[in-house]
């Protein structure tokens, strides 16, 4: 009995990493609202899952500052302001410039061949216009690169600030600016890369984060008391 308990405890742990990881990825492609409700009961039906392991991944992105507690059985997406968005993607920018820069040092040649596949991805769902899985790919070449910083609480804070700024990243991609705004310079970015450029990687990386300050800081402070996507 004590060993059946144990295998139920693991399948349900497995089960609510699998859940986080599929809304962390939700979050990051601004699936979800901001103000949305995610309750515990919905996720398990859409996943055709018991409440434990949503309960569980729910919480971890409470903890990540990715949700918000709502209820006794019901989390909810941060509702912020365009300001405090800015400022989201202003810490982003600095954090992963700084990753960026000394990942510089730790690309090998196969590394460069997943960042052209995936900034590949990018310029073909740019021009499908496919906002969901162009932020996808966006969010894994720099997870790639800052991932080759070797800084694992470096990367945790980055990823916490994907998982915050998500919402307002694919609302403002799809709705305050032109399509040809999507394109970043990946490929100079790239480029930078292979000259072992270290400075000029940060400057371009930090450049391509900034993107979100420029937008939400842009609109006016009475008009972002709360920005809900309107």
């Amino acid at each position: 009995m004590a060993s059946q308990k144990l295998i139920r405890e693991g399948q349900e742990k497995s089960l609510g990493v699998q859940i986080y990881s599929e809304l962390k990825k939700k979050l990051i492609v601004g699936e979800f609202l901001p103000g949305e409700g995610l309750s515990i009961r919905k996720v398990a039906e859409e996943y055709q899952v018991s409440a434990m392991p949503v309960r569980e991944a729910l919480r971890q992105l409470s903890i990540e500052g990715a949700l918000i507690s709502a209820a006794k059985k019901a989390y909810r997406v941060p509702d912020i302001t365009a300001n405090e968005a800015a400022e989201l993607f202003f810490v982003r920018s600095i954090l992963e410039g700084a990753a960026a820069e000394i990942a510089t040092a730790n690309i090998t040649e196969n590394d460069f061949k997943i960042l052209e596949k995936l900034i590949s991805k990018m310029n073909t769902y740019w021009q499908a216009q496919d906002a969901k899985n162009y932020l996808l790919a966006n969010y894994t070449f720099h997870s790639h690169i800052t991932s080759l910083s070797g800084k694992l609480s470096l990367k945790c804070m980055i990823d916490g600030i994907y998982l915050r700024t998500g919402p307002w990243l694919a609302y403002g991609i799809t709705e305050l600016v032109d399509l040809d705004e999507w394109e970043a310079e990946h490929f100079a970015i790239l480029s930078a890369l292979r000259l072992r450029d270290a400075n000029k990687v940060r400057k371009l990386v930090e450049e391509d984060a900034h993107w979100g300050v420029s937008i939400y800081s842009a609109i006016p402070k009475k008009s972002s008391r709360r920005f809900k996507g309107q």
